[in-house]
């Protein structure tokens, strides 16, 4: 569980947000305070502490705390509600952008893996010296395709915390999500065929989209997700095979579809017999705890389940997982043809770490911590960038969605930030209709410090270079 001052701080910080506690608002003395929630007093000194640096209250000496309110985000653009075919693409780009954002030498404002103070690395470490100590022929082989059996009812227990209920029988472990989504599109369409998605979206969808030889149908998104009667249309007139979605904190808007919006997905997929994919690489990450992918919904097994441990434990371990109980013999075959099975050390490791650690732990403290410094990357962004900017808020993950001025080309933008050697994800690559070359992604993957703070100023100033250029 998180710390009490952690938990304390969540429950203030949603009511600030709520708007239950108006600003100016006085709050409790740190005693009384104290007395109310039965914590410590210091305690509730370190839950006031926190409030006071996300900017959410202030004091007032010889007064007391009161409720300074949140700063004002400027709302996101709507998109118009069409959807639209690809004109360009950006895996080239996509590319040189990632070995950019490898080099040691950049500070990476837009890394989609967590740095390794955020990682639970001792634990994973424990479990990797037990699972060597206890190696067999079992750790020592290729495994079974369909994956080592106790990882698989290790997740079958995940699954349950997040009101799926599924059988190991119906799970499919891949190398990270990214297969298993290729693994899917591969069993439900063909070359040619059209592929839906919800725009802007991952870069590397887009990549493996291209090299799969899939026609691209980008529907757009906006800040509550897709217009679900456009949606409805567009599985009436068949005009796709298989729609790839997300359902709790998408990468990069980190929007969260209402249970209302994952139940109508369900529903379409199953009125129209059209099998669609769920990547929940970033579920357990949603604000709200345990929110549950659209898969817990009724959807007559139209809806097939891809995620991984990639965003929330170890990203070099690359643990993924496809649920799918009708089409598991098919997709079984497919991975035997494609690289037989996944790492067998890494596949005990990981499921001796979740049989023995504490997992929910884990994410509880860590999403905690995404959301405090995702405020924190917010304030250093509006105070910095060029007036007009608009953000994202996200209702999970680590991602910010940036929209700058129409005018703005944030590819001109990415090439005076390596220069700067800095580095950062435009919006040209997060869709092949060019809607989005006016917009950014940055991240907060890592913990919150100086340099990530000086970095985005230098961003900003950037930015402003590009949005007002001097004239002769």
């Amino acid at each position: 569980m998180a710390f009490k001052y952690q938990e304390l701080a969540e429950q203030v910080s949603t009511s600030i947000e709520k708007n239950q506690f108006a600003a100016g608002t006085p709050l409790p003395p740190l005693r009384k305070f104290a007395d109310q929630h039965k914590v410590s007093l210091a305690t509730a000194n370190k839950t006031y502490e926190w409030l006071q640096s996300q900017g959410l209250i202030v004091v007032k000496p010889q007064s007391g705390f009161y409720v300074k309110g949140q700063r004002s985000i400027p709302q996101l653009s709507q998109p118009k509600v069409q959807s639209v075919s690809i004109d360009h693409d950006p895996s080239d780009a996509i590319f040189d952008i990632l070995q950019n954002a490898l080099s040691l030498d950049r500070v990476g404002l837009s890394n989609g893996y967590l740095d390794e103070s955020l990682r639970p690395s001792l634990a994973l470490q424990r479990a990797i010296k037990r699972t060597a100590k206890r190696a067999n022929l079992t750790a020592n082989s290729y495994g079974l395709t369909q994956g080592e059996p106790k990882l698989r009812q290790a997740i079958v227990d995940v699954m349950a915390l997040r009101q799926c209920p599924v059988n190991a029988n119906q799970i499919l472990i891949t190398n990270g999500c990214l297969e298993a989504v290729n693994l899917v599109i591969q069993q439900v369409s063909q070359e040619r065929d059209t592929v839906a998605i919800f725009t802007p979206c991952y870069s590397g969808l887009l990549t493996a989209l291209k090299n799969s030889h899939r026609k691209v149908l980008e529907i757009p998104c906006g800040v509550n997700g897709p217009d679900m009667q456009h949606l409805a249309e567009l599985f009436a007139q068949k005009a796709f095979k298989t729609l790839i979605f997300s359902a709790i904190a998408t990468n990069p808007l980190g929007f969260s579809l209402t249970k209302k919006q994952k139940q109508q997905l369900g529903t379409l997929a199953k009125r129209h017999q059209t099998y669609i994919i769920e990547d929940d690489t970033f579920g357990s990450l949603g604000y709200q705890q345990n929110a549950t992918p659209a898969y817990a919904q009724e959807h007559n097994e139209y809806v097939i389940y891809c995620s991984s441990f990639s965003k929330d434990i170890a990203p070099n371990m690359r643990i993924g997982w496809i649920i799918s109980p009708s089409l598991m013999p098919a997709l079984k075959r497919r991975k035997l043809a494609l690289n037989i099975s996944c790492n067998m050390p890494c596949q005990l490791a990981m499921a001796d770490y979740l049989l023995t650690e504490s997992y929910t732990s884990q994410v509880r403290k860590l999403t905690f911590t995404l959301q405090q410094q995702m405020v924190q990357l917010q304030n250093c962004v509006l105070e910095h960038f060029p007036e007009g900017t608009k953000i994202s808020q996200p209702e999970g993950g680590f991602f910010l969605w940036v929209e700058l001025a129409k005018h703005v080309n944030t590819m001109s933008l990415y090439q005076l930030a390596v220069d700067e050697n800095l580095c950062f994800m435009p919006g040209y690559t997060f869709s092949m209709s060019g809607h989005y070359d006016h917009c950014l992604r940055l991240s907060v993957n890592q913990l919150w410090n100086d340099k990530l703070a000086k970095a985005v100023a230098q961003l900003g100033k950037l930015a402003y270079q590009i949005q007002t250029p001097k004239h002769d």
